[in-house]
């Protein structure tokens, strides 16, 4: 039925509903027969490679079958043997309880045998020590001891590492009193400690003597043991900088550190709050005293050690230089109320540190009294009394009588330097040295900030001082102060290029950008190494705008006067002046003379009143003006014939010119338009009407072409005709 149904389905497919299509048989029946041919071709095919792939299949079948049967009898033996090792793994198990048991007493017994090793040494160090003769021998075993001690740090045997401490810390305090007692000796009988009532030839020790002491060095170095093991003594917080020194030189400053306490603590005289200078002194002095007896006689023996890292003079240096910030430590709460007596101190301090650093070469790694200075409530007292003091010494630089006098300094004469301006500057430098060795940068920017704060103060004290003098400028403070503010300024730059400067504009830079950073809730991205300027960037900056604005009211002062007393010469008749040719000689114009002579004047006053570089300055701006004045009122206002022209040539170049010829070789290029404008009005008159044509003809650069032949550079085309149009001769044309 389904096969029908096909069928009729085939053909509603082909044929439709359309009869036309009836002729479409044909191909249907012509294709079902080819369909036909095709399936009986397959089938024939088909029965002839069947044998073929039939067998092949048994084949596989087979092969497959035979692995089967050996994987099943593999897996057989396999269990057989699993079963063999169970058996046997059953047997030995029995005897698993006995050998845990044989393994852990012989860890007892070696925990028994370490213990009975420890106890044999410490006897041999008891036996040794009772029999006085073997020191070699226990200090020998008690390194022996110190060994044992670090190989067990990382152990998990925790009593019986507090039991090799707890041994080793018995056996150091009882060989450490041995030897300590009996180096001491040897320091009595060699006169030590060296101090100026003993040390002299007459008490120089016997050999033996030395040979002891040197031996028992090298025993206490021997006897030092791990840190850990050393109970602290520190009571501040403020000594932990303070890493404890070896042994012998501890033994060393012992009586040090004795008559320190004696002198410099109670009721003694020598014990005086305002007078901090003298245990400050005393340690420098015991410093100086024995620090090359210790690095001639204590640095070979250590030298000679597995502690040959260590340097005996520095640890000479730092347990003594500990007695004084001890001292300083106990001394501030209670000075730090009295502002005379902290700044007393502090300057004591500094002064101890300088000598420690730079004299002694104390290394700038090591502790020293900064440490108690720069703690946060004592920083913050020396920061204030600094700005306070700083301030009071500002006001008496300033209000003192010769505030304003020149200061003799041979390098620095052509400066003229003021007195205020040096002593400021010195108050500057003071300061620097008083914090350049803090070890914070921190605290280095916070002195930086003060002494930035301090130059703006005396920036605006001077610009206070300006305002109250009313005379003329030249013959008013104007001068010293510009002097002052030139000297200032460039100080401030040369010590912003050297290396304790910029490393502060570095860390300033570094801060900044952290804060920055911190505002906007980013990393910090800017690359420092590429920051360039100072820390006096701003603060010159402002200085520099003062001075160019003092040195233009100077020079406008100078140009002004000279401007007033040039009225007769401006308005002279300069067409109708004589002939050069007319005269025996040219001399100076008599209604210039006025002029000339104030600008003379005007221009010595200057040049005493200023330092060298600020009148170079002053001068050149002077000249400048002249130029134009002279050129705008006297050339542009006026008409000249040829002998006004000669005249005023003769004017500008053998009065005007050499007056300012004093301070340069080459005035004429001071002065272009005056210079260019004698070109013109001196010029032949056919020269004259040539260049009037070319200036009214051709193009502006053909005309500064032409001008630049005849030696004008400055003036442009129009004012050469203007300048040409002056000429009396031109007009009558």
């Amino acid at each position: 039925m389904n096969t029908k149904q096909q069928v009729i389905d085939k053909f509603n497919e082909i044929l439709g509903t359309d009869l036309k299509n009836l002729g479409k048989m044909q191909e249907f029946h012509d294709q079902l027969l080819l369909e036909k041919h095709q399936i009986e071709e397959s089938l024939t095919l088909a029965s002839t490679d069947a044998p073929s792939k039939i067998k092949a299949a048994v084949s596989n079948v087979e092969m497959m079958k035979d692995n089967i049967e050996e994987s099943i009898e593999a897996a057989q033996e396999l269990q057989q043997a699993i079963k063999e090792v169970l058996e046997k793994d059953n047997r030995t198990s029995a005897f698993e309880n006995v050998i845990n048991e044989i393994e852990n007493l012989e860890k007892s017994l070696g925990y028994l045998q370490f213990l009975q090793s420890i106890e044999s040494i410490s006897d041999e160090i008891e036996n040794a020590m009772n029999s006085g003769n073997e020191e070699s021998s226990m200090i020998s075993l008690f390194t022996n001891l110190v060994e044992i001690n670090c190989q067990l740090e990382t152990s998990s045997c925790h009593h019986l590492i507090n039991y090799v401490k707890e041994t080793v810390h018995f056996w150091h305090n009882h060989l450490k009193e041995k030897f300590s007692k009996e180096y001491m000796d040897v320091l009595k009988t060699i006169k030590w400690p060296f101090c100026r009532t003993n040390h002299n030839t007459s008490t120089t020790p016997t050999p033996e003597s030395m040979k002891r002491f040197k031996i028992l060095t090298e025993y206490l170095l021997q006897l030092q043991i791990p840190q850990e093991t050393v109970t602290s003594s520190v009571k501040s917080s403020l000594l932990t900088d303070f890493p404890p020194v070896c042994l012998p030189i501890s033994l060393l400053v012992r009586p040090l550190r004795q008559r320190f306490i004696y002198h410099f603590t109670g009721n003694k005289q020598t014990n005086r709050r305002d007078k901090p200078e003298w245990f400050f002194t005393q340690i420098l002095t015991w410093i100086k005293d024995h620090e090359q007896w210790i690095e001639k006689n204590v640095q070979p023996v250590i030298n000679l050690t597995e502690f040959s890292y260590i340097n005996a003079r520095v640890e000479f240096m730092r347990a003594l230089v500990q007695l004084a910030v001890e001292k300083l430590h106990s001394e501030l709460p209670i000075i730090q109320y009295d502002d005379d007596q902290f700044a007393h101190l502090v300057d004591e301090a500094l002064g101890f540190e300088r000598e420690l650093r730079e004299s002694l070469l104390y290394p700038s790694n090591q502790p020293a009294v900064i440490v108690v200075l720069t703690q946060a409530q004592t920083f913050v007292k020396w920061i204030n009394m600094e700005k306070k003091y700083a301030t009071e010494k500002m006001d008496s630089i300033l209000s003192a009588p010769t505030a304003w006098e020149r200061v003799i300094i041979s390098k620095l004469d052509d400066l003229k330097v003021t007195e205020s301006a040096d002593a400021f500057l010195t108050l500057l430098s003071t300061i620097t040295d008083r914090y350049n060795h803090l070890p914070q940068p921190g605290h280095r920017l916070q002195f930086l900030e003060l002494q930035l704060e301090l130059i703006d103060d005396y920036r605006v004290r001077l610009l206070q001082l300006l305002h109250q003098d009313c005379e003329d400028p030249l013959r008013s403070s104007i001068p010293r102060i510009l002097n002052s503010v030139y000297y200032v300024s460039s100080v401030l730059m040369e010590w912003g290029v050297t290396v304790h400067f910029l490393q502060l504009h570095y860390f300033k830079k570094q801060c900044e950008a952290a804060e920055k950073a911190t505002d906007l809730g980013s990393e910090i991205t800017e690359n420092l190494t590429e920051e360039s300027g100072t820390v006096f960037d701003d603060a010159v900056a402002l200085l520099k705008r003062m001075e160019k604005e003092l040195l233009e009211e100077l020079s406008n002062s100078v140009a002004l006067e000279v401007k007033a007393k040039s009225r007769p010469y401006r308005t002279d008749k300069w067409f109708a002046m004589q002939n050069e040719n007319d005269v025996i000689s040219l001399s100076v114009t008599p209604s210039g003379c006025v002029m000339f002579e104030e600008l003379a004047l005007r221009l010595h006053t200057l040049h005493d009143a200023l330092s060298l570089p600020l009148f170079n300055t002053a001068w050149r701006l002077v000249a400048s003006q002249l130029d134009q004045y002279l050129f705008e009122g006297v050339v542009l206002d006026n008409q000249f014939n040829a002998g006004g022209a000669a005249q005023l040539k003769y004017d500008i170049t053998r009065n005007l010119f050499p007056l300012f010829g004093l301070y340069t070789k080459k005035p004429e290029s001071y002065f272009p338009l005056l210079r260019e404008s004698c070109i013109l009005l001196n010029m032949l008159l056919g020269s004259v009407m040539l260049l009037m044509e070319v200036l009214q003809k051709d193009s502006e650069e053909t005309s500064k072409v032409t001008l630049a032949d005849v030696g004008v550079f400055t003036l442009s085309p129009s004012l050469a005709t203007m300048v040409l149009k002056a000429r009396t001769d031109v007009i009558m044309q």
